[in-house]
């Protein structure tokens, strides 16, 4: 699997979305390989456990580390 980094245009509609990030990372996290979700959630795990908040852009660059790779996935990027 061929993993290009994340596009700045889906950052930036992770950063406006109104559903919480954590939502839409529950969304695709069943068709995720269980490395990708595991790093993730462990990444997730230490910034809130660092005092970060749910809400933070670091939690917003995750989810969409997790949509690149859920694109990739199922064949292709969606524009």
């Amino acid at each position: 699997m061929n993993i290009k980094p994340v596009p700045a245009n889906l950052v930036g509609q992770a950063l406006t979305s109104g559903i919480t990030p954590l939502y839409e990372l529950h969304q695709i996290a069943c068709e995720l390989p269980i490395s990708v979700l595991s790093d993730v959630k462990q990444r997730i795990g230490d910034w809130l456990a660092s005092g970060g908040k749910e809400t933070d852009p670091y939690i917003k660059q995750q989810l969409a580390y997790a949509q690149k790779v859920y694109q990739a996935i199922k064949g292709g990027e969606r524009g």
